[in-house]
């Protein structure tokens, strides 16, 4: 009896028919499916246990960063033991049957389910790509997850890789949870991982760009240094992922997502030093805003735009600055960029229900919550700093209310913080996000660095239909007869081949596109000058910027 009692007692702790002990946490191991040496698919087995009814919902990825029908990437997807399996309500949910607390057992295949590989005509590669090198996953868009506590424990590994390939994930750590497991990213294949001095940040990095992996490395470890120390917080954990993206002749792409503790990272090979840094800065902000500093919504988070993505843009150039990796010249630069695409945008007056209902559907949309955000907060910054306070003071007490309050809302505690401090943020709320009147700067809102000026500039427009004309397989649409662009000899049915001068947005520079007529190619130049007139501003740094003025600058654009 007593040799009974043992074997009985073995048999509750293990499960018998695979002689695995029931997990406590829901485990994830990737591994690699080949053929020939090229990779085709990630094989993902998941371990849980069911839920205590019985029944147990799994989440397939569905939509996330204006991506749709993600669940199209997950294939095979069947319960190995411990369940049976039936379609849920949607393409993007599954029901198990079990016993109650059962230890399940499911296993599906990723599979890339988009053609060739990534290219920046596409857009950032939010999908999964699997390439017959490397794998590239975003968790949002490749995990599978049992319906479950958001505090349940999670381990990934990965198993088989190839001999040479390197591995590297977010998700590699201590203490992680079913909350952290979406917003993550995970490559394999062919990378070159890098570490920081501090051995906190990584690099995973593929292929070859105009920049050194020591430069990369260098940059990344400055900016995150500085975001860590301008927020208080030790070094941590911190992987930034570089996929390369394929492009025609001349297109230059940079783009990027921050996934908590992670960033991934896309651009053609040819991206610049510059853009590159902003982008990196401007994501890896994201770890802090909005999440440490207040949740965003759980539903329509657009609707608080204006704050996660606008005051990040207002502390991107700001921590450049007080890092010294930007000089004021370089702030005066990408505010002056961002002044004449925003006095451009169509959609410079709408109102927040626009943001919310077109965010992933027009780009000029996209683009008004981080302007309004940054500009809104530059005004409050001035203000803040006439009586002796600036802008950090508020997101910093955000900051130290989030640490006692893990659930409060940034949009929501954002005004009465700024109120406690002395600025009345609230009105300005109202007309210029809600009701989306024009942001004008004043005048002085960067002194002693120089001064905003307002003119009134011709539009930029390209004398035809980009949009159009990119549909058409860049055969020119859209041509008005009424602008520059058609005195200059540019017609319907040519083929746009490059642009070969100017830039876009700025109406003062001259344009020429390269145009394929006919059997011959032809350069043709005008000014890309449109109907009417608007009001741009732009700052001017003052001429004698140095010694104790541009160090009061710097004091200023920096915020130390």
């Amino acid at each position: 009896m007593q040799a009974l009692g043992k074997l009985i007692a073995a048999c509750a702790a293990w499960v018998c028919c695979g002689g695995l002990a029931a997990p406590e946490r829901i485990e994830y191991v990737l591994t690699p499916v080949l053929q020939d040496g090229a990779l085709q698919a990630v094989q993902i087995d998941l371990s849980f246990r069911a839920d205590a009814d019985g029944e147990t919902h799994l989440r397939l990825p569905h939509s996330w960063g204006g991506q749709n029908e993600l669940w199209r990437s997950i294939e095979g997807l069947s319960v190995v033991s411990g369940a049976t399996m039936r379609d849920g309500d949607g393409p993007a949910e599954r029901l198990l049957a079990s016993r109650p607390g059962a230890a399940i057992h499911v296993r599906y295949r990723v599979i890339q389910d988009w053609p060739g590989a990534p290219r920046a005509e596409l857009g950032n590669t939010y999908r999964p790509a699997i390439q017959p090198a490397y794998f590239h996953l975003i968790g949002d868009a490749a995990l599978v997850t049992p319906d479950a506590d958001l505090n349940t424990p999670v381990r990934v590994q990965v198993r088989h890789l190839p001999r040479g390939w390197t591995y590297a994930s977010d998700l590699e750590r201590d203490g992680l949870t079913l909350a952290q497991v979406w917003s993550s990213v995970t490559v394999a294949g062919d990378f070159r991982v890098l570490r920081s001095a501090d051995g906190a940040t990584r690099i995973a990095i593929r292929g070859q760009w105009s920049f050194s992996d020591a430069e990369f490395a260098q940059q990344v470890d400055q900016i995150i240094a500085g975001q860590r120390a301008f927020w208080g917080d030790p070094p941590e954990p911190f992987l930034v992922t570089v996929l390369q993206l394929e492009a025609p002749e001349n297109w230059i792409s940079i783009g990027g997502t921050g996934l908590g503790d992670g960033f991934a990272f896309f651009a053609t090979p040819n991206a610049q030093a510059r853009p590159i840094m902003r982008t990196l800065a401007h994501e890896a902000l994201h770890t802090w805003i909005p999440h440490r500093i207040g949740e965003a919504p759980d539903e329509n988070e657009a609707v608080q735009y204006w704050l996660s993505e606008g005051f990040t843009d207002f502390y991107t150039p700001r921590l450049l600055v007080r890092d010294g990796l930007w000089t004021p010249a370089d702030f005066a630069a990408d505010l002056n960029e961002m002044l004449a695409a925003y006095a451009q945008s169509p959609a410079r007056a709408e109102p927040n229900a626009r943001v919310v209902a077109d965010f992933w559907n027009d780009q000029d949309v996209q683009k008004l919550p981080y302007q309004r955000g940054r500009l809104l907060a530059m005004i409050w910054d001035a203000r803040l700093r006439a009586s002796g306070r600036d802008f950090d003071d508020v997101v910093l007490a955000m900051r130290q209310r989030a640490r006692n309050d893990t659930q409060h809302r940034a949009v929501e505690t954002f005004p009465e913080t700024a109120a406690a401090l002395g600025l009345d943020a609230g009105s300005d709320l109202a007309r210029f996000v809600e009701a989306g009147e024009p942001i004008v700067l004043p005048e002085d809102v960067v002194a002693p660095c120089g001064r905003v000026e307002t003119r009134l500039l011709a539009p930029f427009h390209r004398g035809f239909d980009i949009a159009a004309t990119q549909a058409n397989n860049n055969v020119i649409s859209g041509v008005d007869p009424a602008l520059p662009a058609y005195e200059a000899g540019l017609r319907n049915g040519m083929v746009l081949v490059r642009r070969a001068a100017g830039e876009i947005g700025n109406a003062e520079l001259e344009i020429a596109y390269v145009v394929r007529d006919g059997e011959a190619e032809r350069t043709i130049r005008y000014m890309p000058r449109g109907h009417g007139q608007l009001q741009q501003q732009r700052l001017v740094l003052a001429e004698d910027l140095a010694g104790e003025t541009l160090a009061q600058c710097v004091r200023v654009l920096g915020g130390a």
